[in-house]
């Protein structure tokens, strides 16, 4: 997989600049009694999700973990463009154009300047990352895995934002609310859905987008579940507070039932990656 170059220095992995503090601390969540609803549908075993993208037999899962050298160097400071060469190469070695990046694993790739504050003053980063990533050829089609309907569609075009993306609204079979958040999608790939729509499971809603387009990053899909988006729509973070971690990591949980291809242990960021 060729990424595109960029002239971009900036480090991958981030939100938006303006957008650097997401805390908890002012936010209230929905009941736990509704959260805790979801999460037993979620986890019911009778969810059967169509695949959201089609992989082959040989993908591979990255270590992107604080620390880790598993892609041939230290993960610090990278440009757009080498973390994208060192993914590729780890692809082609293992014969495969399709990578998992891991749910919950606290990340240095999100260690910059972008996330002083505004004031100056260092305050603690955003390091774990609250979704599962599948880095792979721009243009690969994404599926829905759920019905639902578009409740966001949205080009977060600050560098190094989810780019185009889309959030679909889910219920369970008892009409609680849920979402699924797609990010650095392509904007041809989603001309033809609109918020409102409603969309069945296997349907095609997006492709993966190319950098600049799609925040500037490799592509890749970046997919989180959400149980309640706290009112910040579009703006709900992929990456939270390692302090924090906990309570988001309850609003954005293990999504590994959207992937059964894979070990559900290989995409648990808090263990060493390893290959399908």
């Amino acid at each position: 997989m060729a990424v595109k170059p960029t002239d971009s220095s900036a480090v991958f992995f981030g939100l938006r600049p303006e957008s650097r503090f997401f805390s908890l601390e002012t936010r209230t969540p929905a009941s736990p009694d509704a959260l805790a609803a979801v999460r037993e549908y979620l986890h019911s075993g009778g969810l059967k999700p169509a695949s959201m993208i089609r992989i082959d037999t040989q993908t591979i899962v990255l270590d992107l973990s604080i620390g880790s050298e598993a892609l041939g160097q230290r993960l610090t400071n990278l440009t757009v463009e080498r973390f994208g060469q060192l993914v590729d190469q780890v692809m082609v070695a293992a014969g495969t154009e399709f990578a998992f990046g891991r749910w919950g694993e606290p990340r240095e790739l999100y260690s910059s300047e972008l996330f002083d504050n505004d004031a100056g003053e260092r305050v603690e980063p955003r390091v774990v990352h609250m979704g599962i990533d599948v880095f792979c050829k721009a243009g690969t089609p994404v599926y829905a895995p759920l019905d639902g309907r578009i409740h966001i569609k949205a080009n977060n075009k600050a560098e190094l934002d989810y780019g185009p993306m889309l959030v679909l609204e889910h219920e369970t079979t008892n009409d609680e609310v849920f979402y699924s958040l797609y990010g650095h999608l392509s904007l041809a790939g989603v001309s033809h859905v609109d918020e409102g729509q409603t969309v069945s499971a296997g349907e095609r809603i997006a492709t993966v987008g190319s950098p600049p387009e799609n925040g500037n990053w490799p592509p890749h899909l970046h997919f989180q579940l959400i149980l309640d988006l706290l009112d910040l729509g579009a703006d709900f973070p992929g990456v939270s507070l390692h302090s924090e971690q906990d309570k988001w990591l309850e609003l954005s949980p293990f999504p590994a039932m959207f992937f059964p291809e894979c070990d559900r242990q290989l995409l648990d960021g808090r263990k060493p990656a390893a290959r399908l």
